[in-house]
């Protein structure tokens, strides 16, 4: 092994001492890099352009100027384009077929926070026209003068249909416990192919002295990402909400009492008694969920830009912009909010080993239908 070694090192140096006109760096060169995310839900449609650049001088340097990272507005253009496949004579097969266009103006609206890149201005390109449903885009950059391409999407991507969540919902509690887990529940959607789900869930914090100011505070679980088995749609997804789990994902995000004096006290929001058969039933409006999905290309590129564990740190990059550098994808979204909880829940959270420390607060019925509130055992 350090005999092979050697000879490489003795081939470089050979290597190098034969051209004492290499060139390190290479004349300025711009490379257009474009990162959109599409969704038909929204109503206005961002997407970045920017160069990437190489140069002779002081990078650092380079960095801090406006040109070496904007293009200008007169001089190149940005559109999406609507298509379809259809069969073209001339090319006696398949091809591309637009159906409509649409311009992206540019917008310095985004201020930019200091750092390395040039700063607080920015050059972000945005349009409020109706992106559809299951329909395939295309992005072109493009010279203006003479309407040549600089950069383009080889094939056009899918946007993805809107992903609804079947379970939870804002009118039936959520009981967890040691013996039943709940689950969040939707049906993967056509172009989507991965989802990740967060749940955030809401308390009160205050002193029992009355100093200070009661807090509204939330503490967020991002659940791992998931992949469906195709793009095609339709199939039954879920995550479980397993006991421990969730007291330790509360516990470990809430802090204990900071003056270690015992009177701080926390709340669950949204504490609601209603009438029932059977007299009144106690509930908690406090979890909100939140599920992302990903079409194609943005999942392939989060799966090969997501933390591993190998020795091996390369990763192959990915882009789908031809002549450039970049992801032009779609995404979907859906929150359910106010999800309640069961009153045992909370009892869960307020005595059980896990997170009991904290002083959460339970709720019971005192003998005249009232709601007495304690806390700790």
């Amino acid at each position: 092994m350090i005999r092979k070694t050697l000879l490489l090192l003795s081939s470089i140096a050979l290597f190098a001492s034969c051209d004492n006109d290499l060139q390190i760096i290479a004349d300025w060169k711009d490379v257009p890099t474009v990162f959109g995310i599409l969704n038909a839900e929204d109503s206005v449609h961002y997407v970045k352009l920017n160069k990437a650049f190489l140069g002779r001088g002081d990078v650092m340097m380079m960095a801090q100027e406006f040109d070496s990272l904007h293009y200008a507005g007169e001089d190149v253009g940005l559109r999406l384009l609507e298509q379809k496949q259809e069969w073209i004579p001339s090319l006696n097969g398949e091809g591309w077929v637009t159906i409509s266009e649409i311009e992206l103006e540019p917008t310095d609206e985004f201020e930019k926070p200091d750092g390395v890149f040039s700063s607080p201005t920015q050059i972000i390109y945005k349009s409020t026209a109706e992106i559809k449903e299951e329909a395939l885009y295309a992005a072109q950059v493009y010279r203006k003068s003479n309407d040549t391409l600089i950069a383009f999407t080889k094939n056009p991507i899918s946007i993805i249909k809107a992903v609804k969540m079947t379970k939870p919902n804002s009118f039936s509690p959520l009981t967890i416990t040691s013996d039943y887990s709940p689950k969040v529940e939707w049906k993967s959607v056509t172009g989507g192919d991965m989802y990740e789900l967060s749940m955030t869930f809401n308390y009160r914090e205050f002193s029992v002295t009355g100093e200070g100011d009661t807090i509204n505070k939330s503490i967020v679980y991002n659940f791992p990402s998931r992949l469906s088995n195709d793009s095609e749609g339709g199939q039954n997804m879920s995550y479980s909400i397993e006991f421990n789990q969730f007291l330790s994902f509360i516990a470990t995000k809430i802090e204990e009492d900071p003056d270690y004096d015992s009177s701080l006290r926390r709340l669950v929001l949204g504490m609601q008694a209603s009438q029932v058969v059977s007299g009144f039933a106690i509930t908690h409006a406090c979890l909100d969920f939140t599920l992302h999905a990903a079409g194609e290309d943005l999942s392939t590129y989060l799966v090969l830009n997501q933390n591993s564990s190998s020795l091996v740190l390369d990763r192959p990059e990915y882009s789908n912009i031809e002549n450039g550098i970049g992801i032009l994808s779609s995404r979907s979204s859906d929150t359910v909010e106010s999800v309640k909880i069961s009153n045992s829940t909370n009892d869960e959270i307020a005595l059980h080993d896990i997170t009991k420390h904290l002083n959460f607060g339970h709720f019971q019925l005192n003998g005249d239908n009232e709601i007495e509130i304690s806390y700790g055992n």
